[in-house]
């Protein structure tokens, strides 16, 4: 059996759990502009040599089970299939020189150090903050308000991405 099904299957399960059961009610009680979205981080940490469909299919797997809780018909499935997309442009932004050698299994602080995994990180959340915003409207006559809360969410979850990262040390 694969080595890497185990620790992202755990992944799954913790990140959607703390999605739906805590950061939820923590977006209810704080107000529209307060969403943390961790539970793309499971996309993020999938193992970097596996292929785009799987990751649009996982991501959009992800999505649907947090969209069951939050009841947003798609809202959140649209935007981590997108971003299982989006992860290959991100990633090679920030590829080393020769390319991944393939001793690194996932995209963690372990691997490419803490600059690195924040700077990517960064990128990926507010790719996928602004696509699930927009999508969230559907149109760009709300631009500021699209803009506004992307960046109120992207902060906010950018705290709890660096603590993740600091509490589990993902190595694979």
């Amino acid at each position: 059996m694969n080595s890497n099904l185990f620790p992202n299957l755990w992944r799954f399960l913790l990140l959607v759990a703390v999605q739906v059961l805590f950061l939820k009610q923590v977006a209810v009680t704080a107000g529209a502009y307060f969403n943390i979205l961790l539970y793309p981080l499971f996309v993020l940490l999938l193992p970097i040599r596996l292929g785009v469909p799987y990751l649009v299919v996982l991501g959009f797997v992800v999505g649907m089970t947090v969209d069951y809780f939050y009841v947003s018909y798609g809202l959140h499935a649209s935007a981590a299939a997108f971003s299982g997309f989006a992860r290959g442009f991100v990633f090679k932004i920030f590829e080393p020189k020769g390319g991944f050698t393939g001793k690194e299994p996932v995209f963690s602080p372990q691997y490419f150090g803490w600059s690195v995994f924040a700077q990517a990180a960064s990128l990926f959340f507010f790719v996928y903050i602004f696509w699930y915003f927009s999508v969230d409207y559907f149109t760009f006559y709300y631009f500021n308000d699209i803009a506004l809360k992307t960046l109120a969410s992207w902060g906010l979850t950018m705290i709890f991405v660096v603590f993740y990262g600091f509490l589990f040390n993902p190595k694979r």
